[in-house]
C-alpha cells in the first residue's frame, strides 16, 4: 500500500495532481476539492496521505492533505453502495 508521497507538485487540476518523487518517478493522485484548495503553487513540494484502491480495471491512488481524511475515505469505501469516486 501507498500510504504517503512526497515530492514537487507538477500540474494541478481540480480532481487530480500530478507528483514528482525525489526518485523520478512521477505519480497521478486524484483528490477531493477540499485538498486542490490548499495545494501549493505548481513547482512548489507538496505531501500527500494517499490511500491506494485497486479494481479489476485498474489502479487508482488517492490523496488527502491530513491523515484524519484519508481515515474517513477508507471507512467510507466499506458501506454498501459507496465507491471511491463519490
Amino acid at each position: 500500500m501507498i500510504t504517503q508521497i512526497s515530492g514537487t507538485l507538477v500540474t494541478k487540476d481540480l480532481d487530480r495532481a500530478e507528483i514528482m518523487t525525489a526518485g523520478g518517478l512521477a505519480y497521478e493522485v486524484q483528490i477531493p476539492l477540499s485538498v486542490f484548495e490548499t495545494l501549493p503553487k505548481t513547482g512548489e513540494s507538496v505531501h500527500l496521505y494517499t490511500s491506494l484502491v485497486v479494481k479489476e480495471d485498474g489502479w487508482q491512488l488517492f490523496g488527502f492533505a491530513s491523515h484524519y481524511e484519508r481515515k474517513v475515505f477508507e471507512k467510507l469505501l466499506g458501506a454498501t453502495g459507496v465507491g471511491p469516486a463519490l
